[in-house]
């Protein structure tokens, strides 16, 4: 075999190992036992493709405020990464989510809202506790607060959340989650006696909204 040969045999090689390098995940950061353990259960009760249900109150309190917003309704969440929220106080609304997608419907104004989250706009969702502490791991710094919720802080610098907080029990059933965004405005979701009822079909993520309906998308 000749010089020039084996250098392009050694570069195809260099080549090869650099991109299975490249393309094999880091190994997760290290997650306290007992997180991981509540995340786990989590993630265990939630992602069995059944439509889980719970009756919720929102709590909204703008930063430098002492007076909050409350809004109640029935969530829905169902395996991979579907969510509805039917509001039923102080107003009726529909917000669905699904394939990274974001629906809000508006019966008083009968417009629909269609738009593309971000990152940081999933997060807020109660959809977090469907992702494996692993994959969590690599994008929060994970560990539990004074009361045993799971603290979760992201790990880029340019994160519009601050933090982000779930009460999770011991059975696994998510009783809460809480956070709080860069500019101090905070957000509750309470759940109440969760269910679990019949896989619902997509279309009930991925609301139209009746005749007549107006669509805005952004």
């Amino acid at each position: 075999m000749g010089r020039g040969r084996r250098l392009s045999v050694l570069t195809l090689a260099l080549l090869a190992a650099s991109i299975s390098r490249a393309q094999t995940p880091a190994p997760a950061p290290p997650i306290p036992e007992d997180a991981a353990a509540l995340l786990s259960k989590a993630v265990a009760m939630y992602n069995d493709g059944a439509a889980h249900a719970s009756d919720f109150t929102q709590v909204y309190t703008p930063s430098g405020f002492a007076t909050s917003k409350r809004e109640s309704g029935t969530v829905w969440i169902q395996t991979p990464e579907k969510l509805r929220f039917d509001y039923t106080a102080p107003e009726k609304k529909v917000f669905t989510y699904d394939s990274g997608e974001g629906r809000f419907f508006s019966p008083e104004e009968m417009q629909l809202t269609i738009r593309k989250l971000s990152a940081d706009e999933k997060a807020r969702l109660p959809i977090v506790f469907l992702t494996k502490p692993e994959e969590l791991a690599r994008q929060y710094e994970i560990g539990l607060d004074a009361a045993k919720a799971v603290l979760l802080k992201p790990r880029a610098p340019a994160s519009e959340l601050a933090w982000l907080k779930l009460s999770i029990a011991a059975t696994g059933s998510v009783d809460g989650l809480a956070y709080e965004d860069a500019s101090g405005n905070r957000t509750e979701f309470r759940f109440e006696a969760w269910r679990t009822e019949k896989a619902r079909p997509r279309a009930d993520y991925k609301i139209t909204g009746p005749k007549g309906t107006r669509i805005v998308e952004n």
